[in-house]
């Protein structure tokens, strides 16, 4: 589980479970702190990550939503589908 003092913009990720579209053990970058939740920018092999800062990464979604896939999570209850991955 991801701990709230870790999900923090610039931070990596990984998903420890499926989604759609997302395979367990995808990398992300948290690119957005919404208050209650973050928003996770994913590093797919067909849709990678940017080489930009985590702002710019933010910013291209309403620029061209296919790249790169992003996720929200509550900080609630969804930080337990993601782990943090250590530099």
């Amino acid at each position: 589980m991801l701990s709230l003092d870790k999900a923090v913009v610039g931070n990596k990720v990984r998903c420890i479970c499926d989604f759609p579209g997302i395979p367990m053990d995808t990398i992300g970058l948290i690119v957005q702190d919404y208050g209650t939740g973050i928003m996770v920018a994913w590093d797919l092999s067909d849709r990678p990550l940017p080489d930009m800062t985590p702002a710019e990464i933010g910013e291209m979604y309403a620029v061209n939503p296919k790249c790169p896939l992003r996720d929200g999570f509550d900080k609630e209850t969804e930080l337990d589908f993601l782990e943090a991955v250590e530099a």
